[in-house]
Order: structure tokens, then C-alpha cells, then sequence
């Protein structure tokens, strides 16, 4: 019982002439910092009216809605947020994101919001997926920046709603954050043991159309002369400015560095500097890397630029670094050693 009281939640219900709202809000203690929130919504009886089921927070919400028949997924957010990125096929409004999508009665869409802050510029992004259960892939809906935030996910809670003489019959499962370390904790039943792992991996139903699209740009860039990155490996774009003159290396091996990331096509350097040494290895990094670097050798430098794929995806991983990001870094390899046992 004191696990309960520690993460509660409380029903509220709100009602009025036009229709009627029924929210749920999940409290947490300030202790714990909430970057992502999940659930599974299962939307059963409905009529004709207009009904919305989903999640919400502080800032955004995520609703599953119908209106005469037609379905859709809608991210919604202040008029006042920049939007940073859409998936493929939606529609950008002044305050959502819209994606017309015929969703089932009586099926669990996993729903999820998740965020990124960041604490020294005072900003933080939001971002909103579903979970196709036929595909079993993850879809972003979209992702928001809003000025002036600086904390996690706050003021969580689910929601339905309904208009005038409309049903609507929703279950919530499977409520879920997931902390910065990576650890998930679930809301609506806290003594439940999670099953390993309890979210499904953010594969991208939209991957194939993505590359393209990435693969498009980068192109028109070489083009055009503002990247010299011709030449290719597996997708991963690259441009050898220096090969080194020492030993060759593999993935296998560890690595130490200089490097700086960009967003591609901004000048910006979100991570790394031209004077800090890092030591990684190699295998543990981002596919891209563990293609393309190893055609140098110690000593050498290599630009690469990297379709959001072969980078970070959709994940909504760093406040700089959007879903659906092309990178571009500029690596020099000052040493390479085979890693420790």
C-alpha cells in the first residue's frame, strides 16, 4: 500500500450541457522525471457522434478521434510551438497535427508521448507516436519545440470525450512512463510486474519512404555544391578528407576522436568540438559510424552525412536532435586500439 500511495491516480470527471469529459490523472513525486508516456487505448462502443480518446500532458495531447465515420490520430499543442517534424502523410495545422487514419473499435493502439529538455536553453520537444498492432510498427505523428520549459512530462493524465448523445466506451491499459535512465514504471497498477520489455522497439513504419526522402535532399545538396560528401557506403554519405597514415582499424575496435555533429544544411555544432578528445567503441555507436569511419585510418579525418535511418531514426532522443534528423559529423581518428576484454 505505501508503493500505492507513492504513485496514485485520481479520477476526475467533467461534464456540461454539450457532452461530457472524463479524465484520469496519473500524479508522480517530483523525484521522478517522466521522458516518455504510454498506454494502451482501446476505444469500444462508439456512435456517429463525434467522440476523442488518448493521453495527454502539461503541454500536448495525442487523441485518437472520430467524426461522422472518419478517423484520425491528432497530436495536438500550443498555437505558440515550433513544429520541428511531421510524419510522412500527415497535416500540419496552426495547433496539431493531423493524420487521417481508419482506426478499429475494439483494438489496443499503444499511444505515446515523449519528450526531450533542455535545461541550459530553457526549451523542450515533444513528440507523438502510435503503435500499429497489425504492422507492428511505431508511427510519428509528429514533434513540437515549446519556449520556456524546463522540466519532464508533467500533469499526465488520459481523457475521453464525447458530444451531445454520444457513446463512448474506452479502456486505458498498460500505463506506463519511462524514466531518463530508461527504467518504466507502470501508473495504473504499480504492484504489476513489468514483462521484458514492455514497449515494443521504435522501428519506423515509415522507413523506406523516409530514406528516400532523406536520400533526395542530400543529393540535391551535393548538387548543388554545399556538401562534398560523394561518396557512399550503405546509405551513409562520406567525403575522406584526410585517410590517415596509420593503422587501420575495425569495428571491433575502440576508438579516440575528435568530432562535431551538425544538423545537416545548419551551421550549428549541437555535440562534440574542435578540441575535446573521445574515446568510444566503435561497435556501441550508431550504425553509420560503424560503416563509414573505419575507411580511414588513424590520423585521418572524414566528413559523413547520415540519413536519419542509419542515425537516430524517430527516436526523440536529445531537444537538438528532432526525429527523422539527417547528421552530418566531421570525425578525425587520432587513435585506435583493440577494446578491453
Amino acid at each position: 500500500m505505501r508503493l500505492l500511495s507513492i504513485f496514485y491516480f485520481l479520477i476526475c470527471y467533467h461534464s456540461n450541457a454539450a457532452g461530457k469529459d472524463s479524465t484520469i490523472y496519473y500524479h508522480l513525486p517530483d523525484s521522478v522525471k517522466a521522458v516518455s508516456f504510454i498506454a494502451d487505448v482501446n476505444i469500444g462502443a462508439a456512435g456517429k457522434k463525434e467522440i476523442y480518446a488518448g493521453l495527454g500532458t502539461k503541454h500536448v495531447r495525442l487523441l485518437l478521434e472520430k467524426e461522422k465515420n472518419k478517423g484520425e490520430l491528432s497530436f495536438e499543442f500550443p498555437a505558440s510551438a515550433q513544429v520541428l517534424a511531421t510524419g510522412l502523410g500527415t497535416k500540419n495545422e496552426k495547433d496539431e497535427i493531423e493524420w487521417n487514419f481508419n482506426w478499429q473499435q475494439n483494438t489496443n493502439y499503444k499511444l505515446m508521448i515523449a519528450s526531450a529538455v533542455d535545461t541550459a536553453e530553457n526549451f523542450a520537444i515533444y513528440s507523438g507516436y502510435i503503435y500499429l498492432p497489425d504492422q507492428q510498427k511505431w508511427k510519428l505523428i509528429g514533434t513540437c519545440r515549446i519556449n520556456g520549459e524546463r522540466s519532464s512530462l508533467t500533469e499526465l493524465h488520459a481523457i475521453k470525450s464525447t458530444g451531445k448523445n454520444a457513446v463512448i466506451d474506452v479502456a486505458f491499459n498498460n500505463v506506463m512512463i519511462q524514466r531518463a535512465a530508461g527504467s518504466w514504471k507502470r501508473l495504473d497498477n504499480p504492484l504489476h510486474p513489468l514483462s521484458s520489455p514492455p514497449v515494443p522497439p521504435l522501428v519506423n513504419i515509415d522507413s523506406v519512404q523516409q530514406f528516400e526522402k532523406d536520400k533526395n535532399i542530400i543529393e540535391k545538396a551535393i548538387t548543388s555544391g554545399s556538401s562534398n560528401a560523394r561518396q557512399n557506403i550503405e546509405g551513409v554519405y562520406y567525403n575522406i578528407m584526410e585517410p590517415g597514415t596509420g593503422k587501420s582499424f575495425t569495428i571491433n575496435d575502440s576508438v579516440t576522436v575528435r568530432y562535431q555533429l551538425r544538423i545537416f544544411g545548419t551551421s550549428e555544432v549541437i555535440s562534440g568540438s574542435e578540441t575535446e578528445t573521445y574515446t568510444f567503441l566503435l561497435k556501441s555507436l550508431i550504425k553509420a559510424w560503424q560503416l563509414a569511419v573505419p575507411l580511414v585510418k588513424s590520423g585521418g579525418k572524414i566528413n559523413l552525412v547520415i540519413p536519419s535511418g542509419l542515425a537516430y531514426s524517430i527516436r526523440t532522443r536529445a531537444p537538438k536532435i528532432p526525429p527523422n534528423s539527417i547528421l552530418e559529423f566531421d570525425v578525425e581518428v587520432l587513435d585506435a586500439k583493440p577494446a578491453a576484454n
